[in-house]
């Protein structure tokens, strides 16, 4: 019986590779209790705080630059955490690809 190393490595080379993803990037907002609505934030803002602030109207800023979208957001009441997942997230990008906004809606 011959023992094949060719077809062996590269299955575990694909399997290695199929579990290499990476991180999702993670946003956390601290809200009031009382909030709830749609989040906008602008994304790519140098020195932006972490955790975003936001304003009144739900809006702030994030220097998370998202390629993908692949964004979580964490939402952090006094009254619990409640996690945003990713198909939640709608991000916005210019023509070249480049994320312009990243909104979500917060219950």
């Amino acid at each position: 019986m011959k023992f094949r190393f060719g077809p062996l490595l590269m299955i575990s080379l694909s399997l290695v590779s199929c579990g290499a993803k990476n991180a999702p990037t993670r946003i956390t907002v601290p809200a009031a209790d009382t909030f709830a609505g749609t989040i906008h934030l602008s994304p790519c803002v140098q020195r932006a705080p972490d955790p975003v602030l936001l304003d009144a109207h739900g809006a702030g800023n994030t220097a998370a630059c998202p390629a993908a979208d692949d964004v979580e957001i964490v939402v952090v009441k006094p009254g619990g955490t409640t996690y945003i997942t990713r198909e939640r997230v709608r991000i916005g990008r210019a023509g070249d690809g480049i994320a312009v906004g990243i909104s979500a809606n917060i219950p």
